[in-house]
């Protein structure tokens, strides 16, 4: 009898074991994060802006998810030292251009995971070469920001895994950065690897793209020129999803793309829905600053179809990045961002962060503005809030004696969170509620300028 009994735990342990094994975590995903350059909210034609058209975006918006809540910093350096490293400006933000090699970035935590990393497009992130290699990536092909006339046709400004690309007449700069993504993915394809795209487009100056439409030219209103520089962006994503279909590893691949900050100030004329919507870039204190498309598609992930109002900001890709591949971050990685994986995933016990954060100092640490919103409400730094959905100007502060009960609790949850990120901040960085000077460019519309920008939103 007691044989037996063994014989029966021994076979439960089998069985148990085959079970494990059945049913053992999923092939790790394969992630390539793609960010356009000066591409605001409104520019995606499924988020209802005109006169934009991105039918690739919206089919992968279609299959997968899109967010409608996503923040940027408003100016693309503290843009990009935010979402590499998961942390706030306050805590690694100090000169435009640079990125403190103390950091840890995604790239680090995607190559330690066992990631073939790769980075292709805008680097602008200091002049140092081996500075790429340090923040984890293994190859790349980048446009260096040595010559502002460079950006698109490639004159000797690409540098391709430390040679610089001798460039010929007729090439067309996103083009080249993008088929040697495709050209690593391929090489790649039977390990795990994460591609990092910061693209060059949709930046100024308003160049005619190989696609252009007939009888446009140099001359064209600059509304237009823009949406045509969209609509290639749209391409590349197009030849990327392509890609991956013919290469068989689609599925299993998560794509995600956004924008590093609100479109161009010079474009006007768009809108979204019934709302103007004219760009923002370098403004913290309009939507058009810096609500930014997010669109992930994971078709192993089972979600579809799904449109969210989430709060995310930046800092939350890189713990996103790790859940999705398995890895467990260092204790001592004092990252801010939290995870929406589970978004991903369809895990039925994901809940999502009820708040997202932006505090932005220009071009060059100095006066900080800073906010935080949930799904509805924003708060800034001297009380300043607003309904930033009926409202995306921010024309008529909320009055809070008057409010109503939902956004008074929305206030209440928000002060907590600008007091306890205030704590936190360095001495010496001084907060502003509004910016020192608000220039009016029409009824309703506030942009920011300081003199630490103007440098700034040149690149």
């Amino acid at each position: 009898m007691q044989r037996s009994n063994l014989l029966g735990k021994l076979l439960l342990a089998l069985c148990m074991q085959a079970v494990n094994t059945a049913y053992a975590a999923p092939e790790q995903p394969n992630i390539i994060m793609i960010m356009a350059d000066d591409l605001g909210f409104e520019t995606v034609s499924a988020n209802g802006g005109t006169p934009y058209k991105t039918p690739v975006l919206d089919k992968l918006a279609a299959e997968g998810l899109r967010f409608t809540n996503c923040v940027a910093q408003p100016l693309c350096t503290p843009t990009r030292v935010k979402i590499m490293t998961g942390r706030y400006n306050f805590r690694n933000y100090a000169v435009f251009g640079t990125l403190d090699p103390r950091e840890t970035t995604f790239g680090n935590v995607m190559r330690k995971a066992g990631y073939a990393t790769c980075i292709t497009g805008k680097w602008q992130l200091g002049k140092d070469r081996k500075l790429i290699d340090h923040f984890g990536f293994d190859e790349y092909c980048l446009w260096w920001l040595e010559r502002k006339s460079a950006r698109y046709n490639n004159v000797g400004e690409l540098i391709q895994n430390g040679k610089v690309l001798p460039g010929k007449k007729g090439e067309y700069g996103p083009d080249v950065v993008s088929s040697f993504m495709l050209d690593f993915i391929t090489r790649h394809k039977d390990e795990p690897f994460f591609c990092y795209y910061p693209m060059m487009l949709t930046h100024s100056p308003f160049e005619l793209t190989p696609d252009a439409p007939a009888g446009m030219t140099k001359k064209s209103p600059v509304l237009y020129r823009m949406a045509a520089m969209v609509a290639y962006t749209d391409k590349i994503v197009g030849r990327i999803v392509a890609h991956l279909d013919a290469l068989g590893i689609r599925d299993n691949t998560v794509i995600l793309f956004i924008g590093d900050n609100g479109t161009d100030r010079i474009i006007r004329g768009g809108k979204l829905g019934e709302h103007d919507w004219p760009g923002g870039k370098g403004s913290n204190f309009v939507e058009m600053g810096m609500r930014v498309p997010l669109i992930v598609s994971y078709p192993a992930g089972g979600v579809s179809g799904v449109v969210l109002d989430d709060p995310v900001d930046l800092t939350d890709f890189l713990p996103t990045f790790a859940d999705l591949v398995g890895k467990e971050l260092a204790k001592d990685l004092p990252y801010d961002g939290h995870s929406f994986a589970g978004r991903l995933t369809g895990d039925s016990d994901y809940k999502p962060h009820p708040w997202a954060y932006v505090g932005y100092y220009g071009s060059n640490r100095g006066d900080m503005s800073h906010f935080a919103r949930d799904t509805r409400f924003k708060l800034y730094e001297g009380g300043y809030f607003y309904d930033y959905i009926k409202d995306p100007a921010h024309a008529n502060p909320i009055r809070i004696k008057t409010a109503g009960k939902k956004a008074k609790a929305s206030y209440k949850m928000l002060s907590a969170v600008l007091e306890d990120l205030k704590s936190q901040i360095p001495a010496g960085d001084e907060y502003t509620g509004i910016p020192t000077r608000v220039v009016s460019t029409k009824p309703g519309m506030h942009n920011v300028k300081r003199k630490t920008e103007a440098q700034g939103a040149q690149q």
